[in-house]
């Protein structure tokens, strides 16, 4: 077995089949995915998940499952699931992960609106079906043995169908953030692109052990996770759960390398570390925080004095394994990447859609432009479609990891995908170095009564910036003289830094102190960007499985009579 430290080759698959052939053939007794019970690790070898993938999908043939049959997947993160989804590949039909955070009528409407005949499906998933039974077979999927799967008949024979790269692999339902989902549609080849340009981006090493924190029905996790360890002949280890405790204890146990998250998780952890330097003795904290104005000083130079710095600090954390951190599906607020980056970490942002296999852009290790969502990847062209005069635009893209269209929705095909062009709804621009940045989505802009375009997104982001907000969300509404829209914003409140100012003899009145908030922020901008209105938000935001706010079912808080 090839031990080498050195960043993997290029992909010689043609098929997310080839991918497990490929790596059997090469690292056979490697350890590919591993779980942790409690301070012991279990691992299945990539010629264990071949096996066991051979048999379901040869049980799939049995069964009657033919070539290009859609077969839906839910399943909350666990081995089960990828041997499933490798093995629904294996077989030649196609694959339709449902987000486990869905509604039991969103995943029946999922489940017919593909197609699918069959539902592999965890028994906790199973209950939740049980009052609205889709139209497909489910078939339990707890425990995979052998190829095993309950009431599906044990495959002998081989089964290898003629899969082409065109074929379509996934049908993915984006996770509706505006009401309704539409399936994206997925090839091999624009999933296998997409592992490459990772690969080649990330730096990829042999060693490099991935964290599967993020849902895998979420093209994010799955290509970045997933399948960038499958073709890269690394590890992949399962995460215990969100809680950062936990995290942190999975990185310890099996010396997790590459941390991929969305960004409310490097806040969490931001916030944990955080938390432990205020309860020690005033000396330590002292010391931390002259050591992260050093860091943070070197770092505007060009160097790096946090990796030295900070190494008891990071071990003591257990997070000393980590090489790379690596957030998407959100904007990164720019401390919480400054914090990371002041310790030692090397954390890079990236952007991209389930429409783009997803990834777009994302920083390099050795070329981190805090802010940025970075340039391209590999093999992927970007533009701005801006008006004359302008430099900020809608962000389009074309490469081989463009999707092949929109599940029987030709018509929302054709008005995203024109002339080889993916126009992503998102506005941005590009910088003279070719780094992309965002602004937020185009559907969101709120044209203001000064006929300004105002981001919400960016509003957002400065507001969290405070540490009486937990959360925030900004829309626009109709003013109730003359034409345009006004900014109003929903607040949630950070229980924790209340307690800790109540802990340290402070009078704390909610409303006030985020009355102080919203006064300082309009204070400190023109006033078209100025909020209006605002409201506490007692409860937690309601958001998709990737932790985006689902809007659409806060835009009539503000509505006037």
């Amino acid at each position: 077995m090839d031990n080498s430290n050195h960043i993997t080759p290029e992909l010689s698959a043609r098929t997310i089949p080839d991918l497990l052939t490929q790596a059997v053939s090469i690292w056979p007794e490697h350890g590919y995915l591993l779980t942790r019970d409690g301070q012991t690790m279990s691992s299945m070898s990539f010629r264990d998940v071949a096996r066991t993938v051979s048999e379901i999908a040869a049980g799939l043939k049995e069964a009657g499952y033919e070539p290009h049959d859609c077969i839906a997947l839910l399943s909350e993160n666990r081995p089960e699931w990828v041997l499933c989804y490798l093995a629904v590949l294996s077989a030649g039909c196609i694959v339709v992960p449902i987000d486990s955070l869905m509604t039991p009528a969103e995943m029946c409407h999922v489940i017919r609106e593909s197609g699918s005949r069959m539902v592999l499906c965890s028994s906790r998933m199973a209950a939740q079906l049980s009052d609205a039974p889709p139209q497909a077979e489910l078939r339990l999927i707890d425990r995979v043995e052998d190829g095993d799967l309950r009431g599906l008949p044990r495959g002998t024979s081989v089964v290898s169908p003629d899969i082409q790269p065109t074929d379509t692999a996934a049908i993915i339902f984006t996770s509706g953030t505006v009401g309704h989902a539409k399936g994206v549609m997925l090839s091999h080849r624009n999933l296998l692109s997409n592992v490459e340009s990772c690969q080649r981006a990330c730096e990829v090493v042999r060693d490099d052990n991935f964290l599967l924190l993020l849902p895998l029905h979420h093209t994010f996790s799955s290509t970045v996770n997933m399948l960038v360890s499958l073709a890269s002949g690394t590890r992949a280890t399962f995460a215990t759960s969100y809680k950062s405790r936990d995290i942190v204890e999975d990185i310890r146990c099996s010396g997790v390398t590459v941390l991929v998250g969305v960004p409310q998780i490097f806040d969490n952890m931001m916030n944990g570390i955080l938390r432990k330097v205020a309860a020690s003795g005033p000396v330590k904290r002292g010391l931390v925080r002259t050591l992260l104005t050093v860091a943070g000083a070197s770092n505007r130079i060009g160097v790096n004095l946090g990796k030295p710095l900070f190494r008891s600090l990071r071990k003591k954390a257990g997070l000393d394994s980590i090489r790379l951190m690596v957030s998407g599906g959100a904007a990164l607020p720019p401390d919480v990447n400054h914090f990371f980056q002041r310790l030692g970490f090397t954390l890079i942002q990236g952007y991209g859609l389930t429409e783009t296999s997803p990834v777009l852009s994302v920083n390099r290790p050795q070329r981190n432009r805090i802010g940025s969502v970075g340039p391209a990847v590999p093999g992927v062209e970007l533009r701005i479609d801006a008006s004359e005069g302008s430099t900020v635009g809608e962000i389009c893209a074309r490469g081989a990891n463009i999707m092949q269209g929109y599940h029987r929705n030709p018509e929302e095909t054709d008005r995203v995908l024109r002339n080889g062009w993916f126009y992503t709804g998102d506005a941005g621009y590009l910088d003279d170095d070719g780094f992309l940045f965002v602004h937020g989505r185009l559907k969101n802009v709120v044209v203001t009564a000064a006929g300004k375009n105002v981001y919400p997104e960016e509003i957002e982001a400065r507001l969290n910036l405070d540490p009486c907000i937990e959360e925030s969300l900004v829309m626009g509404v109709e003013r109730q003289k003359g034409s345009g829209e006004e900014l109003c914003a929903l607040l949630k409140v950070d229980g924790e830094h209340l307690e800790s100012l109540e802990q340290k003899g402070e009078t704390v009145e909610t409303a006030s102190l985020i009355a102080d908030v919203v006064r300082q922020y309009n204070e400190s901008v023109p006033p078209h960007r100025h909020i209006r209105e605002w409201r506490l938000q007692v409860d937690d935001f309601e958001k998709t499985s990737t932790r985006k706010i689902k809007r659409f079912l806060y835009r009539d808080v503000f509505v006037r009579d």
